[in-house]
């Protein structure tokens, strides 16, 4: 609960840029404090080296709880500067740590994952770490095929909407070579389509049925908290493979019959 006046708040706060990472960092009577960001809804206020994140309904209201600690002695503004937050370790890079693993968030970043291929994105940040799919609405970094560019996309925009597929902007990011060279550029860099995953250590599924039992056994890995299994059977249904769009429309195909059967 916030306890300073919001009005009092206001005046002893501000808010920064947003950072690479979609959190904005937070001074509080001008000394660094801590970060806000905006997650699936929601704002979280966190404070460096501690562990808790709070919830708050918007921006403000997350920016006013740093002061709330600051006032409560929770933190020292005056201790070292609040720098950006240290890389969240997850089962496997291609989904974001925030998300679990569940057959939902897999068919979705694997849907993700496929459509960026076909579109010449790729999910690296600028020090070429891979960035996770963090959810539809949820700001994702990601590194432009065609001129290396770092931008920061929402998979929400990419995919379109009304089932058109068609990704906004139209126009890929500022700075991108001439709009009407990029359909060809996209074509050419993504070249004819693979069906069929090639790759020799580890099979990726791209029928729906290959991808339904291997998500069955995902979820009964994560059931038992066998994180090994898991590994693997993430990699084989996420994994970088020249056949990601096939496996990405075979998952929908599976999100589609999942679909009918409630209906």
């Amino acid at each position: 609960m916030t306890t300073t006046d919001a009005t009092t708040a206001a005046e002893r706060y501000e808010i920064g840029d947003r950072d690479a990472d979609g959190r904005y960092p937070v001074a509080v009577d001008g000394k660094p404090t801590g970060h806000i960001y905006r997650w699936h809804g929601g704002w979280y206020a966190v404070v460096p080296g501690q562990p808790e994140e709070t919830r708050r309904d918007d921006k403000h209201a997350a920016a006013a709880h740093l002061v709330d600690l600051v006032d409560s002695g929770s933190v020292d503004p005056s201790a070292a500067p609040a720098g950006p937050p240290a890389a969240e370790a997850g089962i496997v890079p291609w989904l974001s740590p925030k998300l679990k693993p569940t057959r939902r968030n897999i068919i979705s970043a694997a849907i993700a994952l496929g459509r960026l291929a076909e579109l010449a994105w790729t999910p690296r940040d600028g020090d070429g770490k891979v960035t996770g799919y963090p959810g539809a609405d949820n700001p994702w970094t990601l590194t432009c095929e065609l001129s290396g560019t770092v931008v920061v996309r929402w998979w929400s925009h990419l995919r379109g909407r009304n089932n058109d597929n068609t990704p906004r902007p139209e126009y890929r990011h500022e700075g991108c070579i001439p709009f009407e060279e990029q359909a060809g550029k996209v074509a050419a860099f993504v070249g004819e389509p693979v069906t069929a995953c090639p790759c020799q250590q580890l099979t990726h599924p791209t029928t729906a049925d290959a991808a339904d039992d291997l998500l069955k056994q995902a979820e009964r890995a994560r059931r038992t908290d066998d994180t090994e299994a898991l590994r693997q059977l993430l990699t084989q249904l996420l994994g970088p493979c020249p056949a990601s769009s096939a496996r990405g429309q075979a998952m929908k195909e599976l999100k589609e019959r999942g679909q009918r059967s409630k209906s």
